[in-house]
C-alpha cells in the first residue's frame, strides 16, 4: 500500500507551498521512507521558507530489560544512539519478505473483471487494518494478563483479564498452565557493539540468564510467512546472547480460534 504525506511551508506572509509524497508502507515502517520524506521536506524548506527550519526531535530515551538505554522515535519507528541508527528486528526480517505488487495485482484484476482498482486496493487496505487491530488487540490483551495478574490479584480484582468475550476466550486459553512461568512482556533489548534492537512479545526466562524468545500470531495462516517469523525472534535471541544470556529455543503462538505452538531453534544471522 502507498500512504501520502505532505507538509506546509510558510513562504511569504500568508503564502506557502504544500508538497505532498507517496511511500510504500513497509518503507513507512522501517523508517526509511519517514527518513527520505523528512529529507525532501527539509531541501525544501532551505530553498523556499521563510525562515530557517527548525527540527526537534521525538524520540523519547527508553531503559532496556538488556543492553541499557536507546532513544526510540514512536513515529518512525527507529531507534537510535548518539545520533546513529540501530537496525530493528521487524527491519532486519523484511529482507525475507516475498514482495506483493499492490498496484500491478489489483490492476490486472480490475482490467479482468472491469473494476476500480483502486476500489481493489482500499478493500485490501480495509481487510489489512481488520487484520492489524485484531492482532493488536490479542497482543496487549495477553500482556494485560501477564503484567497485571499480581495487581489485579491484590485489589481481589478481574480488571487482568478483558471482558470482550472473543479476546477474554484467547487470553484465558493461552494462560492454562502458565501460572508459574516468569515472562517479560514486551521486552526491550539492545546491543550496542552491533546496533541492534527491538522488542521481544514475550522473554520466557527458564533459568539464570537463560531464556526462550517468544512471540503471538493471529493471521489466519502462518505458514507462507513463518521463516520470516523465525528470523526476527532469532535476531532478538542474538541479541540476548550479546547481553551474556543463554536462548534455548524460539516459539511462536498462533491464534486461529484455538493455540498451536511452533518451536525453531535459534538461526544464525545473515
Amino acid at each position: 500500500m502507498r500512504i501520502k504525506l505532505g507538509a506546509t511551508i510558510p513562504t511569504v506572509a500568508f503564502g506557502n507551498i504544500q508538497p505532498e509524497f507517496e511511500i510504500d508502507e513497509n518503507d513507512m515502517a522501517n523508517g526509511k521512507g519517514i527518513d527520505y520524506v523528512e529529507g525532501k521536506i527539509q531541501d525544501l524548506w532551505a530553498k523556499y521558507g521563510d525562515k530557517p527550519l527548525q527540527v526537534s526531535s521525538t524520540a523519547k530515551r527508553l531503559k532496556a530489560f538488556a543492553g541499557g538505554e536507546i532513544d526510540y522515535d514512536n513515529i518512525s519507528h527507529t531507534y537510535t544512539w548518539n545520533g546513529q541508527k540501530y537496525l530493528s528486528g521487524s527491519a532486519y526480517a523484511r529482507q525475507f519478505d516475498k514482495p506483493f505488487d499492490t498496484v500491478a495485482i489489483s490492476g490486472a484484476m480490475a482490467k479482468k473483471w472491469d473494476v476500480d482498482a483502486t476500489d481493489i486496493q482500499a478493500m485490501w487496505k480495509l481487510k489489512s487494518e481488520v487484520s492489524k487491530g485484531f492482532g493488536t488487540a490479542i497482543h496487549a490483551a495477553l500482556e494485560l494478563y501477564g503484567r497485571y495478574s499480581d495487581i489485579a490479584a491484590k485489589l481481589e480484582k478481574t480488571t487482568h483479564l478483558h471482558d470482550h468475550p472473543v479476546i477474554q476466550k484467547a487470553v484465558e486459553e493461552f494462560y492454562k498452565g502458565r501460572k508459574d512461568e516468569k515472562a517479560i512482556y514486551e521486552a526491550l533489548i539492545i546491543d550496542h557493539e552491533n546496533k541492534r534492537a527491538g522488542q521481544v512479545d514475550r522473554l520466557l526466562v527458564t533459568s539464570r540468564k537463560t531464556c526462550r524468545i517468544q512471540d503471538y500470531k493471529t493471521n489466519a495462516s502462518i505458514a507462507k510467512n513463518i521463516d520470516t517469523y523465525w528470523h526476527q525472534l532469532s535476531f532478538y535471541a542474538a541479541i540476548m546472547v550479546a547481553n551474556g544470556w543463554t536462548v534455548e529455543g524460539l516459539d511462536i503462538f498462533h491464534w486461529d480460534g484455538e493455540w498451536h505452538t511452533y518451536q525453531s531453534e535459534v538461526k544464525e544471522l545473515v
